[in-house]
């Protein structure tokens, strides 16, 4: 079983059927609409002509040292062709290495996989969102002011963003339009980060009263809010990214440093404030009417303390990493007869 390289940039090797490759660990099974596997059926009658080779294999393992985002940039702008030059040394066109219906069929399967393998990458940031994977009448309990109804507005068309992305990818308009909504999206959750941010300084810095348990109640109604704009703030500018399929090293770059310094200063503040939150607990003396269950408070405000002071980089922002970077990771897909395609994950 020979490597075959197709180009500088990627590889595609002939192999037998891996057995139960389902159940195997490091294999991951992508989703693929019904029009995507054909397209990936299409692909694997293409690799012989591809390869010039003339057998048929019952699976095929696609590699991609340099990511598969990269490669498919590179197919874009030029294809599979080469340069032909004239006798005076000027270009005098080009010559395909392949039939155009080759080119045609592992441009679209290549399209095909880099929407699949991203809505794979996107679940690896969703699963950490858990304020914003609640459903809507949960995070109704909890918002409150003026963003009330921008905030879960926003919410609601990013959650519908990602579920639907293999789905819109495949629609040029709609892909636009979404795109657009989602630098919308941040703007407001930025916006919404600030208010919510000010409000917890605001509160926290107010003498409780009496009533301690309500005025924790309220900080912690605060702090749902404000993680609630913080993950939108997230999961809008990674989707910002893998809609318009900009994976430009240096575009990469910035939004990383944007997102880590300004959620990493977000974190900070909370956990200024969650401090104080804490101290005030612990000097609070109750009244004679009045029993509280100061331990069960101090747990409860402990436990985000905790969370914000690991020294550590939070599984957020770990995350928001990965997915950032997976466009520059090698990528190595196994497509079987059946157009069934799985990504290796280890």
């Amino acid at each position: 079983m020979d490597n075959i390289a197709v180009s500088g940039n990627f590889e595609i090797t002939p192999c037998e059927q891996i057995a139960d490759i389902e159940s195997k660990t490091g294999f991951k099974k992508l989703a693929l609409t019904s029009a995507q596997k054909i397209q990936m059926g299409g692909l694997t009658q293409q690799f012989p002509a591809v390869m010039a080779t003339g057998a048929l294999s019952g699976c095929y393992m696609v590699q991609f040292p340099d990511g598969l985002p990269h490669v498919l940039a590179q197919l874009k702008q030029g294809g599979f062709s080469t340069i032909v030059k004239g006798e005076n040394g000027r270009i005098a066109g080009t010559a395909s290495l392949y039939p155009v219906e080759a080119q045609a069929a592992v441009l679209g399967a290549f399209n095909a996989m880099s929407i699949v393998s991203g809505q794979y990458f996107l679940a690896q940031i969703n699963s950490e969102l858990k304020t914003m994977n609640q459903n809507i009448d949960k995070i109704l309990e909890f918002l409150y002011g003026d963003k009330k109804a921008e905030l879960i507005s926003e919410v609601s068309f990013v959650k519908s963003a990602y579920q639907n992305y293999s789905s819109i990818m495949e629609h040029e308009h709609q892909r636009f339009a979404t795109l657009v909504s989602l630098q919308e999206a941040k703007k407001v959750a930025m916006k919404d980060i600030e208010f919510y941010m000010s409000d917890l300084d605001s509160t926290v810095n107010t003498k409780s009263g009496s009533d301690i348990v309500a005025w924790t109640d309220k900080i912690f109604q605060i702090k749902d809010c404000l993680e609630l704009s913080i993950q939108l703030y997230s999961m809008s500018s990674l989707l910002e990214i893998y809609y318009s399929q900009n994976y430009d090293a240096n575009y990469i770059s910035n939004v990383e440093e944007e997102s880590v310094i300004y959620i990493g200063k977000c974190e900070k503040r909370m956990l200024s404030s969650f401090s104080k939150l804490s101290t005030h607990i612990q000097n609070f003396k109750e009244g004679p009417l009045k029993k509280v269950d100061k331990p069960a408070l101090e747990k409860k405000v402990n436990l985000v303390v905790d969370s914000f002071s690991r020294g550590t980089e939070s599984e957020m922002l770990k995350s928001i990493r990965s997915v950032l970077h997976a466009s520059e990771a090698k990528a190595e897909y196994y497509v079987n007869s059946n157009g069934d395609l799985y990504l290796r994950t280890a």
